[in-house]
């Protein structure tokens, strides 16, 4: 019988007769002997170029192992390469660096005005639904005037309500209609629904609920006008204390304009 070994693998078995190269072979897979162990007959090195001719006799011992000290030769040279790889990076890493000029704007692009040529009025009272009407074109109440002529650049004209806290008091439903017109007495596109092209459809809601509205202005004008077009109303039970003064059921409206 012959006993054969790889590490921790080990078995023996009637083997007499035949090759180092054959055992080798028939226990590869089993024991998981990679190409690279050597073997060992009775305790003597057998070269690779011999294992063909090496004959088993009864009660010998094989065994297969890897030369340590080779593996840590290439250990060794592996962290070698990656410290000469990492100084390669290292000394060829490159910097540079620019300087972007800017200039500083020396007027605003845009202005914005309140347009008190008419008045938007209505009587409110407790518990009472009605209407605002803003005539055939609107009421105006802001202006917007391009401080660049023909300006072509991107605007938001914000309109929020200022004192919503108060109207809340007097008013279940508040609700203006709000559009745009150019200074040629047309509708500014400001849905970008139809690009360039206003239609009856460019209006926002500016409501108790929504006390902030965007509107983007397309197309170019030296002017454009804020308009109420009208509105609805719903108020709360008439209470001497919600309607002591005009501040509290008049609404404030903000306009901001800015680019975009």
């Amino acid at each position: 019988m012959v006993e054969i070994r790889y590490g921790e693998q080990y078995e023996v078995a009637d083997l007499a007769g035949q090759t180092v190269s054959e055992v080798r072979e028939q226990f590869k897979a089993e024991f998981g002997i990679p190409d690279t162990a050597r073997a060992r007959l009775n305790g003597a090195k057998i070269k690779e170029s011999t294992e063909l001719d090496a004959v088993l006799d009864e009660d010998d011992k094989l065994v297969f192992a890897v030369d340590k000290g080779k593996g840590v030769y290439l250990v060794g040279a592996l962290l070698l390469a990656l410290a000469v790889t990492g100084g390669v990076f290292a000394f060829g890493w490159i910097n540079a660096s620019t300087t972007l000029m800017a200039s500083a704007a020396t007027q605003d692009f845009a202005a914005v005005s309140v347009n008190n040529t008419t008045a938007v009025t209505w009587n409110p009272y407790g518990y009472y639904k009605g209407s605002i009407s803003g005539g055939t074109d609107g009421i105006p109440i802001f202006n917007v005037d391009t401080l660049t002529p023909n300006y072509t650049g991107d605007l938001v004209v914000t309109v929020s309500i200022a004192n919503a806290d108060t109207l809340a008091k007097c008013y279940r439903m508040l609700s203006l209609k709000i559009m745009m017109y150019d200074s040629s007495n047309n509708i500014v596109d400001i849905n970008e629904d139809n690009p360039g092209v206003g239609d009856s459809n460019d209006f926002v809601l500016l409501t108790l609920n929504n006390g902030s509205v965007d509107m983007f202005p397309g197309g170019a004008a030296d002017r454009f006008t804020v308009r109420i077009k009208n509105g609805y109303y719903i108020t709360h039970i008439y209470e001497t204390g919600n309607w002591d003064d005009a501040s509290d059921y008049q609404p404030q409206l903000f306009c901001e304009v800015a680019q975009r």
